[in-house]
């Protein structure tokens, strides 16, 4: 409802003007052109109505006209229109007021305000007061003009967007600097609530909404709110919104003032930090933080079910060592990209510190997890250039399945990074999954690879070389070629200890460096001194991956070889795809230093990877060792006696010497001599020699059909 009756507190409301005394309100009114309404003083409504009837506050121009005789209405109405018009800022004007059927001369002063259609008037019965409320009047009007220059100047020199929202009319005027940026047309309009929405963003009109009803339903004086508003230039920006208002004695809703900020820049920064809190920045993943928050609302559902994928980039520490920090986060922004279109349809994708990712899926039987990965196994499988450099990025994978894995986020994470750990070498870039007792086997290779150190640092103790026979046909006899080196490892408290585990637990814990340098000066010095005997064959050495980024381990290997006067041709270095894979650059450099100082290069394992054949094109090599699996199963799978041949083909044309690995049965050594005369290996020959068995040994190295 509106006021009463006009004064102080209502010309505040109105215009927005409070500097100036109560003591200028008698017999005062104030003329709304634009609705036709007039408003007056409790003063100027005794002078209008009756003892018993006084009029009321507010009352239409043709009201206030009808108190007036038909020639004073007419002077009237012409006073206003020349305000209007502009024809004059002022009038004073002798009327006749008809009350009780009695007419009572008066003087009407009116003035036009500096805000356009309003006028304030002030009405004098007594004339002796003429010059009195004449000056009154003056002082009146240049009091509030002073104001609204003020208020002006504020507005103008805000940087906020001033508002004024007259509820009951639905009317709302902005200040001028909110017309830069706001899209409208007049800093005032009406239909004021409908256009004020159709500048917020949608999905924030809710929140205006909801956050004004408390000051429209009268619980509060006040309005506060933070929503995104569309600008003029087409652009959005967020705004905090804050005023206060006034409501009538029932508590209805008048008016509310207050301003809009611009808070943009300030959601910016708060963005920022928040996105540091929950996300890497480097791959924009979120992080363990986020994980263990999303994981924790997962969990809470009864029958919640799925699993955990920890991934890491095998070997990942080599891009580093080699290329530099700046490619190796090249690396981990491509992986992150891999996984997130490769795995997909995932509940998330996180990363959680150097090259360890989790990826939260659905799926929650081994079946359904491996299924999912194949699209990102087989993507891996492919060689990538990367600023240049071609590469092979490898993933291992651990999982946990809840809930029989474990019902907390930090459970989940360690056990799937238990299975990541657990993972064998014949397992590198598959998936391995959480099993109870890996917790066992877990505390096993940690205390394995401190017994290793120690006797790594103990001058290698409990370590030793055997040597495997390389054998070839000459005629109708078998001779030793050569010999493979192979590491062993004798220790009381680890009987059980595999050639695998060993070689894994020395790469996990990178002591295959020194390690594979003292394995390269034992093989070197033992094959001179099987020339020194007389018996002038070769010695294989396995290259770990490690080795063949370990900077300066080729002129070690030519150092060697001048210490015992070894020519390094009957050096044989041996690599795996695991040793190439990380990067063809850095492994074709490798091979050709090796041959540079006149050693050989062996492709071992020939066969078990996705990029076979594409090594033979980019790599120099001398030697291919043909894996195992091809030549046991020779007689279960005739294919592989295809395959075998073919290969058998390649080398010769290719101009290497190919060796058959796994050669245990007699019959499998028919279906390989159908072969020709290719070099070969195994148990059917000898197992791996202890050093002085292979040199008592090689005085018969001789062995008969």
């Amino acid at each position: 409802m509106e006021k009463e009756y006009f004064d102080l507190e209502f010309l505040k409301e109105k215009l927005g003007l409070c500097v100036f005394p109560d003591s200028l309100f008698p017999d005062m009114f104030l003329l709304d052109c634009r609705e036709e309404q007039v408003y007056i003083t409790r003063g100027m409504a005794a002078v209008l109505g009756t003892d018993s009837t006084p009029s009321k506050g507010r009352m239409s121009i043709e009201a206030l006209k009808s108190y007036f005789s038909p020639s004073s209405s007419s002077i009237f109405q012409q006073d206003v229109t020349r305000i209007q018009e502009g024809k004059t800022n002022r009038t004073d004007s002798h009327l006749n007021l008809v009350k009780n059927g009695q007419e009572t001369n008066l003087l009407l002063v009116m003035a036009a305000l500096e805000k356009p259609g309003y006028i304030l008037g002030v009405m004098h019965i007594n004339f002796d007061l003429t010059h009195t409320h004449s000056s009154q009047l003056e002082d009146t009007v240049r009091q509030l003009r002073q104001a609204e220059m003020i208020n002006s100047l504020i507005l103008e020199g805000s940087t906020d967007y001033i508002y004024h929202l007259d509820i009951v009319n639905n009317i709302c005027t902005f200040s001028p600097k909110a017309m830069e940026v706001l899209p409208l047309e007049n800093n005032t309009f009406s239909n004021a609530m409908d256009r004020l929405l159709s500048f917020i963003v949608p999905e924030d009109r809710g929140i205006f909404l909801e956050s004004f009803a408390p000051f429209l339903t009268g619980k509060s004086l006040y309005h506060r709110a933070e929503y995104r508003v569309m600008t003029k230039q087409g652009g959005i920006i967020w705004i905090k919104c804050q005023g206060k208002g006034v409501h009538d004695e029932n508590g209805n809703p008048l008016m509310i003032a207050g301003s809009l900020i611009d808070i943009t820049e300030q959601k910016k920064a708060d963005q920022k930090i928040s996105d540091m809190l929950l996300y890497d920045v480097m791959t924009g993943l979120k992080n363990r933080y986020c994980f263990e928050q999303e994981m924790q609302e997962y969990l809470k559902e009864p029958d919640a079910r799925g699993s955990v994928l920890c991934i890491d980039i095998h070997n990942f520490k080599v891009f580093n060592e080699i290329f530099g920090h700046s490619f190796a986060n090249r690396i981990l922004v491509e992986f992150a990209k891999i996984i997130q279109l490769y795995i997909s349809n995932n509940l998330g994708v996180y990363r959680l510190e150097g090259d360890e990712f989790l990826v939260h899926l659905k799926e929650s039987t081994q079946e359904e997890i491996r299924q999912k990965l194949v699209p990102f196994q087989m993507y891996l499988s492919k060689e990538r250039v990367l600023d240049g450099h071609v590469v092979f990025i490898r993933a291992n994978i651990g999982v946990s399945i809840y809930p029989d894995n474990g019902e907390t986020a930090e459970e989940l994470i360690k056990n799937a990074n238990t299975a990541l750990l657990m993972r064998t070498k014949s397992q590198q870039h598959q998936t391995v999954f959480f099993r109870s007792e890996s917790m066992d086997k877990l505390s096993k290779k940690y205390y394995l690879e401190n017994i290793l150190r120690q006797d790594t640092a103990d001058n290698m103790k409990n370590f030793r070389l055997v040597y495997q026979p390389i054998i070839e046909k000459k005629g109708d006899k078998f001779l030793w070629h050569g010999a493979e080196a192979l590491l062993r490892y004798s220790n009381s408290k680890f009987q059980d200890l595999n050639q695998s585990e060993l070689i894994e637990a020395l790469e996990y814990s990178d002591m295959i460096i020194p390690v594979g340098r003292w394995i390269i000066r034992q093989a070197v010095k033992e094959c001179a001194y099987w020339h020194k005997m007389g018996f002038p064959i070769s010695v294989n050495v396995n290259i770990s991956a490690q080795q063949v980024s370990d900077e300066g381990v080729v002129a070690f290997i030519q150092s060697c070889c001048q210490e015992e006067g070894l020519d390094p041709k009957w050096l044989i270095c041996e690599l795996t795809e695991t040793s190439l894979i990380r990067n063809m650059e850095i492994a074709g450099q490798f091979c050709k230093e090796l041959m540079g100082i006149g050693a050989g290069v062996a492709l071992d394992d020939f066969g078990t990877g996705y990029s076979g054949l594409s090594y033979l094109k980019h790599l120099p090599i001398t030697h291919l060792k043909v894996d195992r699996t091809y030549v046991q199963d020779l007689v279960r799978e005739p294919y592989n006696q295809i395959i075998l041949k073919c290969l058998y083909d390649l080398s010769k044309m290719l101009g290497l010497q190919i060796c058959m690995e796994g050669i245990d049965t007699e019959e499998t050594l028919k279906q390989v001599l159908e072969l020709e005369e290719p070099l070969m290996q195994g148990f059917y020959f000898d197992k791996p020699l202890e050093a002085e068995t292979f040199r008592k040994d090689m005085v018969n190295h001789s062995v008969p059909v």
